[in-house]
């Protein structure tokens, strides 16, 4: 190859380095199939230079998600190192740690494990790790864990944890990553107490790095404290994971401002979590604050903007229909049960709006049981009690608790039926 051809080989990586950093590896895999050519015609098919130009094809063919054909393309260079350098060359490894990555996004996780694992022992374990300590523990663990196999996740973490912190210390970005995911593997266990220590930990030194102000990165943080909301949503603690998802926003908001597409969506998730709780005004709150950005930014017409303005329209929908509810009650409280049965029917109509069936509906089906019940009528309780029933069963399930307490009150109101007719014949 002459200094002419050499220079154009250079000319070409480097400039599929730039498409790649771009995030362009169509662009990048045109220029080094030609460097491939290049290669090839010049050294021959087995080549050292041909096998890395094989690797770095491989990897573009990842980026482009043609996993297939990247794994062709990464074995072809594995054949081609292991025959000219030997199992120990550096890029002998790196294509073992590519082709784990490959495996992994392909969802092939045993493979994947296996192919992490050569890379371990291949470096002599994770006590000598530093370089690529995080990504290659990570995706190791990963994994195992969607093979199940927690403790061995767990277990590998640990390690990799203690090595962090003889390298780094605790107040360092990576090791409030690891705490993060042994909590993930720990949530995976059913162990939520343990996993919740874990996290705060991580939140823990995300506050101290944020106090030092040292390239303090605010990812860490919204990753923990959501994970955390996560949690607690998980085990019925939704006063919990408000807070976590209002800290998040907050979060966002300081270190971003309003006006960014992370802040928006952090007021949408705090949003979700406000309905679910059924505090429509401070959810409608939220959704402007989202809404403003999506209108100011990406304008009227965008799905995202009329997303959130479906949204918007939903909770105040919700907020009526609620409103009415209570109305209805307070009024049966004070003796005016026929104006009650009205709101809790135009409660109905608003929900009907929004939902074919939904918890909330059969929450007024339930007080319109009472209420008529109350009045004497009660067959016409036994029908409401029905509907209420139907949609709990629908959309909550016979083992939910409000479902199975649906189905006793429901019972004992036909049980009660049952006995006032008894009660009619005997008279007769």
């Amino acid at each position: 190859m002459n200094g002419s051809e050499l220079d154009s080989v250079e000319k070409l990586l480097d400039d599929s380095i730039v498409y790649i950093n771009q995030r362009n590896p169509q662009k990048a895999g045109e220029l080094l199939e030609r460097v491939l050519e290049i290669r090839t015609k010049e050294f021959g098919e087995d080549a050292l230079s041909v096998g890395l130009t094989f690797y770095y094809i491989g990897n573009v063919l990842r980026m482009e998600e043609r996993f297939d054909e990247a794994l062709e393309k990464l074995n072809r260079a594995l054949a081609i190192l292991m025959k000219e350098s030997g199992e120990n060359h550096a890029y002998i490894v790196n294509t073992y740690e590519l082709l784990g990555r490959v495996f992994l996004q392909q969802g092939n996780y045993e493979k994947a494990e296996e192919m992490c694992r050569k890379v371990v022992d291949l470096q002599g374990g994770f006590h000598a790790q530093e370089s690529n300590l995080m990504d290659l523990s990570q995706n190791l663990a990963l994994s195992l864990q969607m093979q199940g196999k927690f403790s061995e996740a767990i277990k590998i973490q640990k390690v990799v944890l203690v090595k962090l912190l003889q390298i780094h210390g605790e107040d360092h970005p990576d090791v409030v990553l690891v705490y993060i995911a042994i909590a993930g593997l720990l949530k995976g266990q059913k162990r939520l107490d343990d996993a919740h220590q874990m996290l705060d930990k991580s939140i823990e030194i995300c506050y101290r790095l944020q106090e030092l102000g040292d390239d303090f990165d605010t990812v860490n943080l919204v990753r923990a404290l959501r994970t955390k909301a996560g949690l607690l949503e998980e085990q019925g603690n939704m006063e919990g994971s408000t807070e976590m998802l209002h800290k998040v926003t907050m979060v966002q908001k300081e270190s971003l401002g309003e006006m960014h597409p992370s802040t928006a969506e952090a007021y949408e998730k705090l949003a979700v979590a406000y309905a679910k709780r059924e505090m429509q005004e401070d959810g409608i709150n939220a959704l402007n604050k989202a809404l403003e950005f999506r209108q100011t930014v990406l304008g009227e017409d965008h799905p995202d903007t009329k997303k959130v303005v479906g949204f918007l329209i939903m909770l105040n929908r919700e907020k009526i229909a609620k409103a009415l509810r209570l109305q209805g009650l307070a009024l049966n409280a004070k003796g005016d049960s026929a104006m009650a049965i009205r709101l809790f029917h135009e409660a109905l109509d608003v929900y009907k709006e929004i939902y074919t069936a939904h918890p909330k509906m059969a929450t007024v089906y339930e007080s319109i049981a009472t209420v008529k019940v109350e009045q004497g009528l009660l067959e016409d309780g036994i029908a409401a009690s029905a509907e209420a029933l139907k949609i709990r069963r629908k959309m909550q399930g016979d083992d939910d608790t409000d479902t199975k307490g649906r189905m006793e009150a429901h019972r004992s109101l036909l049980k009660r039926l049952l006995e006032n007719r008894n009660e009619m014949r005997e008279l007769r």
